[in-house]
């Protein structure tokens, strides 16, 4: 059984940098691999440009020809990591899953998306064309389900959509001389993740206690920067502060060799839908990674690191219980050891790859295609055509409206419809004179004939 797994982002090559989604997607893989598949992976020209080959595993491929190079593989299987890449794939003969990481349609309006409505149906027409569905987390599943259910799944299915954890090697890091007054804080800039009053809150404390140093490892994305310089003030007031050491985005294997030497990390952004749905990748790496995590307590990793006792669990807001945190593991320096340890228990016991594939991998051991997808399909699409015809209609009549309000005629019945409203309180007026005089007239008439008789 051959398995293509394509994604939109740079993998993980040696000297290369990456991102979560191709972290992801490199999870899958192995993880797919571990329970005996071939699997051949591939991501776009532009994310890979000057990272070699990889090795026969790894393909490069043009988007405006990905269904050519789907179909030269012609792999027994295609996983897309995410549904953005649907749009540019053809039909093709192999059964299709889609891995749903993240809530992607609340990314692209935190980017600034101008059109909501396009980003939707393309969200759903990628789906319609699903085999099967997995996700991260289990907020995200639920959030997944009625655009699902729109799809044409059966949303009744307690099956559907089977949640894989972000995952990592089995082979945790080896062990490394660590500095348990060192803090890191890594990642990429996006518009929706702010870990601004975290950091500054560490400063301070670290500037308070006369110790410690954070180890900053940021940066815009490497093929498209949506930060919008949302970041420059926390940027330079990082890069003025002697305490903190600047590195920007470097390779995978660079950045696991710092986390396993520092003490903890930094894992604190404000709260917002997209984070609430999030299974975030970079706190994998750090867990994984040997390092105590100070993170949020809205997601679904919040319960599982409170209960192996892996961090500190806080609210955003809540600064000085941050600040109380950061002094205490300085004063403290086998602390941050001692919930490392943890750290790495938490990850062996739940999130390897060998041990989160496996609804994946139940289902590429007998790949079914969706019986009622074709139906579905073109259900929607007379729908769709239907739609697009009354909306034909409807400019076709704006347009004849607009030909008849142009005629004489109709703007002389304007016009006197305009006068006819003008002058109806002066008709009310000659009316209700009319009416006393009347009244006036029948009343004397009446008293003469009264006086006659």
């Amino acid at each position: 059984m051959k398995i293509l797994v394509l994604t939109t982002e740079p993998l993980p090559f040696p000297g290369r940098i990456t991102t979560g989604a191709g972290l992801r997607a490199w999870g899958l893989a192995r993880g797919l691999e571990s329970a005996g598949f071939s699997v051949e992976l591939a991501m776009p020209e532009e994310a890979a440009a000057g990272a070699g080959d990889g090795g026969s595993r790894i393909g490069c491929f043009s988007r405006p020809l990905l269904t050519e190079f789907v179909r030269e593989r012609s792999p027994d299987i295609l996983v897309m990591q995410h549904w953005g890449l649907m749009r540019d794939l053809g039909e093709v003969e192999a059964p299709i899953a889609i891995d749903l990481a993240g809530p992607h349609l609340l990314e692209r309006r935190f980017w600034g998306s101008r059109s909501p409505e396009g980003d939707l149906a393309e969200k759903v027409a990628a789906l319609r064309r699903a085999d099967f569905v997995t996700c991260s987390g289990r907020s995200q599943r639920l959030y997944f389900l009625p655009f699902l259910g729109i799809a044409g799944f059966d949303v009744a299915d307690p099956s559907l959509c089977p949640v894989i954890p972000f995952s990592a090697d089995p082979q945790l890091p080896a062990a490394r001389e660590r500095d348990p007054a060192c803090f890191v804080y890594g990642g990429m800039f996006l518009p929706w993740q702010d870990p601004s009053r975290a950091l500054t809150t560490l400063l301070d404390a670290v500037a308070s206690a006369g110790r410690g140093r954070l180890r900053f490892f940021g940066g815009a994305h490497p093929t498209v920067d949506v930060s919008g310089g949302k970041f420059e003030a926390i940027l330079e007031r990082l890069s003025g502060d002697p305490r903190v050491e600047m590195n920007g985005l470097v390779p995978f294997e660079q950045l696991v060799d710092a986390y396993c030497r520092a003490g903890a990390a930094l894992d604190l952004m404000e709260r917002n839908a997209e984070r609430e749905l999030a299974f975030p990748t970079r706190t994998v790496i750090y867990l994984w990674c040997g390092l105590p995590v100070i993170h949020g307590d809205y997601d679904d990793l919040a319960p599982l690191i409170a209960r192996y006792k892996a961090g500190w669990v806080l609210s955003p807001d809540d600064r000085a219980g941050l600040r109380a945190t950061i002094e205490n593991i300085l004063s403290q320096p086998s602390l941050p050891a001692e919930r490392g340890e943890n750290a790495r228990r938490l990850v062996a016991d739940n999130l390897t790859w060998d041990k989160t594939i496996e609804p994946l991998a139940e289902w590429c051991r007998s790949p079914q295609r969706r019986e009622n997808k074709m139906m579905i399909a073109l259900r929607d699409y007379v729908r769709e055509r239907q739609v697009a015809e009354l909306e034909r209609e409807l400019v076709a009549c704006r347009r004849e409206l607009d030909t008849l309000r142009g005629k004489w005629v109709f703007r002389l019945y304007r016009a006197n419809h305009l006068w006819g409203t003008l002058l109806a309180p002066v008709g009310f007026l000659v009316a209700t004179v009319l009416a006393v005089i009347l009244f006036v007239f029948l009343f004397i008439t009446r008293h003469k004939r009264e006086k006659s008789a």
